[in-house]
């Protein structure tokens, strides 16, 4: 197989979880990373010899001015975006730690909910497509969820709300961008070894277990390959498409 170009790759929510994951494959593929989080990010994870060729960015996607900043200093260091993982995502949930039911749920985290999960993920595509056309390359990978492709009660109405427009928002950039050489893929991981998903607690999350066909738990190394898969050159073909990370609890 022939190897990756080496490019500049923007992943938010890069501090934990998935989007660390994923920034460690890029790394390991020889492209140059922002590891990007509201969250500090302890840099001493990133292995040693991987290390020169990643940046750190303290990011709130639903910041504009901050996005500006830190997509600036990319700009002056690293150079255009050319892979952009918008993983960052929010789940709120109530005083005993659960998902507000439909009746429940409050102008406030619909909001909030749908500016980290969808409209950041609109405002960071806006800024990084113009150079993604001059260049007449990008790949862009947005991190969806099986909330956003079927039901869930776990979840919540909100949170599915965004995922399912998570998927809209890339059919739609894949459409337009096509003939640009960009391309706009998904991922929607279904349950995942990853903070956001223990806050439900072990007895949930064992529960849930036991219904997927493979019997347990995926884990962010997973989904990290399928997204470097998306953001690869062997993927040009591949747009506007969604790959499901589920262990077969849902097949569509």
């Amino acid at each position: 197989m022939k190897p990756d170009t080496p490019r500049v790759a923007l992943v938010t929510g890069a501090a934990r979880g998935i989007g660390f994951a994923t920034a460690i494959e890029l790394l390991q593929r020889g492209h140059k990373v922002v590891l990007a989080d509201v969250a500090a990010i302890d840099t001493g994870k990133v292995p040693l010899p991987l290390r020169d060729r990643a940046m750190f960015a303290r990011m709130d996607v639903a910041d504009q001015d901050n996005v500006g900043e830190v997509l600036a200093r990319i700009e002056q260091d690293f150079g255009s975006v050319g892979i952009l993982v918008n993983n960052a995502g929010l789940s709120l949930k109530n005083a005993e730690g659960r998902s507000r039911g439909i009746l429940e749920v409050t102008e406030d985290e619909w909001s909030r909910m749908f500016a980290v999960n969808v409209t950041a993920i609109l405002r960071l595509c806006q800024r990084v497509i113009p150079g993604m056309q001059q260049a007449r390359w990008g790949r862009i990978v947005n991190v969806s969820s099986l909330a956003g492709r079927t039901k869930t009660v776990v979840a919540g109405p909100t949170y599915m709300a965004t995922k399912a427009a998570v998927l809209g928002l890339t059919r739609g950039i894949a459409a337009e961008m096509g003939p640009a050489g960009i391309t706009a893929n998904c991922v929607a991981p279904g349950r995942i070894l990853t903070e956001m998903a223990m806050q439900a607690g072990e007895e949930v999350n064992a529960r849930y277990a036991a219904q997927i066909p493979v019997r347990r738990i995926g884990t962010p190394e997973e989904v990290a390959d399928a997204i470097a898969y998306f953001t690869s050159e062997q993927a040009g073909f591949v747009n506007g498409a969604v790959i499901d990370i589920n262990g077969g609890f849902y097949m569509p």
